[in-house]
């Protein structure tokens, strides 16, 4: 299971934005840690969204603890656990092999 999340804009922007070096720094980090796949804006600027490998609510929490625009009090963000079957062609295009993907998760997170 991945989790998506979603960052809206709850502070003075402007003011943010002499945070941005040490966000994108932040970022750069958690890339090359593994644990952020992909990241980025919206177009029109107004969210962001990052999708992070597995790991549980509260390590995606301890991690955002750390976004300089999270603890600033600029942004805020919500988690979507995303249990993603199909990747770039790969993963199981029938209703037998996506049950045993699902049947695989469940057995590890007991």
């Amino acid at each position: 299971m991945f989790n998506l999340t979603i960052h809206k804009w709850i502070g003075d922007r402007e003011e943010a934005m002499t945070l941005l070096d040490t966000h994108l720094a932040w970022m750069r980090a958690q890339q090359r840690s593994g644990t952020i796949i992909a990241a980025g804006p919206t177009v029109d600027r107004e969210l962001g969204i990052i999708l992070l490998r597995h790991m549980s609510r509260d390590e995606v929490d301890a991690i955002f603890n750390t976004d300089p625009f999270v603890v600033g009090g600029y942004r805020s963000y919500e988690v979507i656990a995303w249990d993603a079957h199909h990747v770039l062609g790969i993963g199981g295009f029938d209703t037998k092999s996506v049950t045993a993907m699902v049947e695989a998760d469940e057995a590890a997170d007991s």
